[in-house]
């Protein structure tokens, strides 16, 4: 049968029963109604009318009631079904009686599916046991119990509840219990991982090779890590309750009978000051290098520490932890270092002032040379003199060098640029006479050169300069003199002499010529691994290039 035939069937079963209480009212109506009086029929209508509106009124109240019902059960579905936790009813048999809809989600089942099926089949294999103290415990007592333990979805996913039953019955009167259960997956697994990470924090406090104190206001050991123990050669049990000076064995905590912060010099001590602060505005010290001196064994010792403080809080009560690294080797080592380094810097000194003084007497020896040379020229015949004066020019460049580096910072290299442009100078005012009709152009870079490279490229500039000066501009001429010195790459110098006059025939600087200046030039060059060579220009161009190594 249809919903819509038994809907029927019932609204005609209704009218049958309403026809038959009908006559039986109408058998008590007085026999003849049309012998009733007005008033009597007036009060008939008038009670008839009251009866209907009592009627309506009981309807509309009805309705009411049903409005209520309706939202009553709308709460109890979302409260009850749609509740952030699972709730079951379980039999005294562990049977699933009723299950929301949070705990048929949770097991991973359909509600209907669930209706008599045992809890325990939902349990982990490992934890039924704990479930059936659990169980027995409720049914026992009365009161309400609670467990956490692993439970299994459908799909065998294990996961963490909390289970929080309380003892009822049953519209029959049969004992059940009704189950709050819980999802703690995360809290558990939140657990776990404080759990591991404060293992990890014990053992780093433990191992670490940093003394670590752990003190209240009164600067009273609370805790200690072993560092501290082995540090102040004590039994850890020994720390507790004993000032931090006390712990540390500080000499100064013996300066009074009451012990540590009492002696003469715990007013100003670095460590008790870095605590204080530290409570006083709840801001760390850090990289504090504190002198102690502590007792050891029949006498004293004095140790550095490296002190840092942090400000703690537990259960509303103020804490400093104290770390306190022992760099006494370190400073012992430092102060070694000081020592060498004093004694480095003085042999230093030392051997820059024999230095000096060596290239002064280089210096003034070269001196005594040209004068001498000098003497010799003025009393020798044309030829003789020339050579004697190419041989003073050359001395005067090697002593330049030694003038420079006597002037220099540094005794082992010079500013090649620098030097370079007082050579030429130097030569340019040799040659007076030819100021006027010879031009000097100098690009110099200011790059240094050691000694050993220096004096080579000195005396080769000073032969391609002079050999210039003498040779380029015969009979008169005019022109200019370019003097370069860079570095073209990074591996390279360049040292060039250019001028614009009569030009230098080709292959001049081969070995067949017999020219002493240039010959000096090939033998340096061979001693710098460079290499020289002649440029085609409008005059002459000679380049010497040589390795950049040091």
């Amino acid at each position: 049968m249809s919903e819509m035939e038994a809907h029927s069937s019932d609204a005609a079963e209704l009218r049958r029963r309403a026809e038959e209480m009908d006559r039986g009212e109408a058998a008590q109506w007085p026999e003849n109604l049309e012998g009733l009086s007005p008033a009597e029929t007036w009060r008939t209508l008038h009670e008839l009318r009251v009866h209907q509106i009592e009627l309506e009124m009981q309807n509309d109240e009805l309705r009411r009631r049903q409005a209520e019902l309706d939202a009553s059960r709308a709460r109890y579905f979302e409260l009850y079904d749609l509740a952030p936790v699972g709730y079951c009813t379980v039999s005294q048999q562990g049977l699933i009686l009723e299950a929301n809809l949070t705990a048929a989600g949770l097991l991973g089942v359909a509600r209907g599916a669930l209706a008599t099926q045992r809890l325990t089949s939902f349990i982990l294999r490992e934890d039924k046991d704990l479930y059936y103290l659990y169980r027995r415990q409720l049914f026992e007592t009365g009161e309400p119990q609670g467990c956490e333990l692993r439970m299994v979805k459908k799909g065998g996913t294990a996961f963490w509840v909390r289970l929080e039953g309380t003892a009822a019955e049953d519209a029959g009167g049969a004992p059940v219990c009704r189950v709050v259960m819980s999802d703690i997956t995360e809290r558990k697994q939140a657990g776990e991982t404080l759990r591991q990470a404060h293992a990890e924090l014990t053992a780093i406090y433990a191992s670490v090779p940093v003394a670590l104190l752990l003190v209240d206001r009164d600067l009273r050991v609370i805790k200690w890590n072993t560092a501290v123990a082995q540090f102040a050669a004590r039994i850890g049990e020994d720390m507790l309750d004993l000032r931090s000076g006390e712990a540390l064995r500080c000499l100064h905590s013996l300066d009074d009978p009451r012990g540590c912060g009492f002696g003469t010099s715990c007013s100003w001590c670095p460590i008790r000051l870095a605590v204080t602060d530290t409570f006083a505005d709840r801001n760390g010290r850090d990289q504090l290098e504190v002198l102690l001196s502590i007792g050891a064994g029949q006498g004293a010792e004095d140790r550095w520490l490296l002190v840092s403080t942090a400000y703690l809080e537990s259960n509303g009560a103020g804490q400093v932890l104290i770390s306190a690294h022992d760099i006494t080797e370190r400073k012992r080592a430092e102060e070694t270092l000081r020592e060498s380094v004093c004694k480095m810097e003085l042999a230093v000194q030392e051997k820059t002032v024999l230095l000096q003084e060596i290239h002064h007497r280089v210096k003034n020896n070269l001196a005594v040379t040209a004068s001498l040379l000098s003497m010799k020229a003025d009393g020798c015949g044309p030829e003789a003199r020339l050579a004697l004066e190419e041989s003073l020019q050359r001395v005067h460049s090697i002593a330049l060098v030694h003038e420079c580096l006597y002037d220099n910072d540094r005794l082992d290299r010079i500013n090649f640029g620098k030097y370079a442009r007082r050579l030429v100078q130097g030569i340019y005012s040799t040659f007076g006479g030819e100021h006027r009709r010879i031009g000097l152009d100098l690009e110099l870079d200011p790059i240094e050169l050691s000694i050993d490279r220096a004096v080579p490229c000195a005396l080769i500039l000073n032969e391609l300069l002079s050999n210039a000066f003498k040779y380029a501009f015969a009979d008169g001429r005019t022109g200019r003199i370019l003097v370069s010195f860079r570095q073209p790459e990074p591996a390279c110098y360049e040292l060039a002499v250019e001028d614009d006059g009569i030009g230098l025939p080709a292959g001049a600087l081969g070995g067949q010529n017999k020219s002493l200046g240039l010959r000096i030039v090939r033998i340096l060059t061979n001693q710098l691994d460079g290499s020289v060579e002649q440029k085609a220009c409008s005059g002459t161009r000679i380049v010497l290039r040589f390795p950049a190594a040091a």
